[in-house]
């Protein structure tokens, strides 16, 4: 599969299966006083990327979450993700994303099945250099990363604990089931898979 290839199916593996949420998704960052938005959970500097897309989405850019649920807005920011232009944006930001995670992830030597790409890409969102890293550091330990349920089962065992996000072990637990039945269910015939 080319790049654009597997960086579609892996943006809609994201969108189909909700691991980071819907497109209205909104919370509060775990990591400070920032929104975390959409299908992909942006934040930052790219969360205010997506909104300058959307029409309207400059007056959220650069607000702390608490300045927006102070003034009442948090509704009006879910509603304009959610909206037609709000989902376009996502889809195409998504897009760029995910081929920036397949370019990425080719840099591990192993990573060279389609089914186990989409699946690591589909954890990117969580943090694309962490993933990668910890790809890195299982192919040096001879984990076999071309296994989709080898995959799965580090993800599933060892991901939390190598992010650092121990206190979300059963989401990652879900999150790694999921992605793996929907990957392993693919049909990725159309490109001679």
């Amino acid at each position: 599969m080319t790049v654009e290839q597997l960086a579609s199916e892996i943006a809609k593996g994201l969108i189909n299966t909700g691991v980071e949420g819907p497109f209205d998704a909104l919370s509060c960052s775990t990591a400070g006083d920032y929104p975390s938005v959409g299908v992909s959970q942006w934040e930052g500097p790219r969360c205010d990327d997506l909104l300058g897309r959307i029409p309207g989405g400059d007056h959220f850019q650069g607000r702390s979450y608490s300045d927006i649920e102070n003034a009442g807005e948090l509704q009006a920011l879910k509603d304009l993700l959610g909206s037609d232009a709000g989902q376009a944006a996502q889809q195409q930001k998504l897009a760029e994303d995910c081929q920036n995670y397949v370019n990425s992830l080719q840099e591990i030597q192993s990573m060279d099945q389609s089914r186990p790409m989409i699946y690591a890409g589909m954890w990117c969102p969580t943090s694309d250099s962490v993933v990668k890293a910890f790809l890195q550091r299982r192919e040096e330990r001879g984990y076999n990363l071309r296994d989709l349920s080898v995959m799965r089962d580090m993800f599933y065992n060892e991901y939390a604990n190598a992010a650092g996000c121990e206190d979300y072990a059963a989401g990652y637990q879900n999150r790694a089931t999921a992605t793996y039945d929907y990957v392993a269910n693919l049909d990725l015939s159309q490109y001679g898979e």
